[in-house]
């Protein structure tokens, strides 16, 4: 097997390239001066042998070059393809919330034609039927890689999720972990209240880590961090899957007294803790071995 490095997935895809001890394809990827997308996948030919293409989808820009890379592979002669998405992008828009409104994961998705896709973490589950194209989708679970973090550092005694959401992925967390976990519940006092609390458990006096699937401009996260702190807590750790964090959104959590930041580098940030390289590779391996 191949590897090919998508422009946004450069250092992860090294890190499975190294992982299946196989080679990683270096690719080109410049401008042309009208801003259309020029890639290039330096091999001659790929002589039957499968591929895996590694890009996360943050951009517009990101998504044509993955379209690019498939094309460029098949022009390659390979075997198979499998195209590997850290993150997707779009995922939540994944229904029409108004008329008019396009199912934007969809338009998407139904674009990538490969023999197999592996999604880490989509923000939507629903997102993956949209993958018509594709001859198996199959979503990839990172979060039992932040569990064995918290396992191996043991600086946290509680895992917390902010919201309804998250609850699933921090007990996953938490198991992984061996700790206690709980979420955060919203209680409607009034028109103009809310009360926002643990659901069972005490915070007071412990290190309670907060995790999320993905923190992009990180309000949620504030607003839990200065709630468990009025409530006793410690310390606050973060961890997620996606590190998206728009401009700011880092600094206003450790602001709000965030202990520390812990994310997978699914996408490439200086908050990237966590590879889900051999997580992408045992499955790569998996699948290759069971056709």
């Amino acid at each position: 097997m191949k590897i090919v490095a998508g422009r946004a997935s450069q250092v992860l895809a090294s890190r499975v390239a190294a992982a299946l001890n196989c080679e990683l394809l270096p690719c080109e990827f410049r401008s042309f001066p009208d801003g259309e997308l020029y890639t290039r996948v330096d091999a001659t030919t790929l002589d039957g042998e499968p591929v895996a293409i590694i890009q996360s989808v943050t951009s517009d820009t990101d998504f044509v070059c993955l379209l690019q890379l498939i094309e460029a592979c098949e022009g390659l002669d390979a075997s198979k393809i499998s195209v590997v998405i850290p993150y997707l992008g779009y995922a939540r828009q994944d229904k029409r919330f108004k008329s008019g409104e396009p199912i934007s994961v969809r338009a998407l998705a139904r674009c990538i034609f490969a023999d197999e896709v592996f999604v880490i973490n989509p923000h939507s589950a629903e997102a993956l039927k949209y993958f018509e194209n594709a001859r198996s989708i199959e979503a990839l679970d990172a979060a039992p890689l932040l569990g064995e973090h918290f396992r191996k550092t043991k600086n946290v005694e509680l895992i917390v999720a902010p919201d309804d959401g998250a609850a699933a992925l921090a007990a996953t967390v938490a198991g992984r972990a061996g700790l206690e976990h709980d979420v955060l519940e919203k209680t409607r006092l009034s028109a103009e209240d809310v009360e926002i609390k643990p659901k069972t458990l005490d915070v007071a006096g412990r290190n309670v880590a907060l995790v999320d699937d993905i923190i992009s401009t990180g309000g949620t996260i504030v607003k839990a961090t200065t709630l468990l702190k009025e409530l006793g807590a410690s310390e606050v750790y973060v961890a997620c899957v996606h590190a998206v964090l728009v401009p700011g959104a880092a600094l206003r959590m450790l602001n709000a007294g965030v202990k520390e930041v812990i994310a997978t580098d699914t996408l490439e940030t200086i908050f990237s803790r966590i590879s889900v390289a051999e997580l992408i590779a045992r499955r790569l391996t998996d699948t290759a071995t069971s056709k």
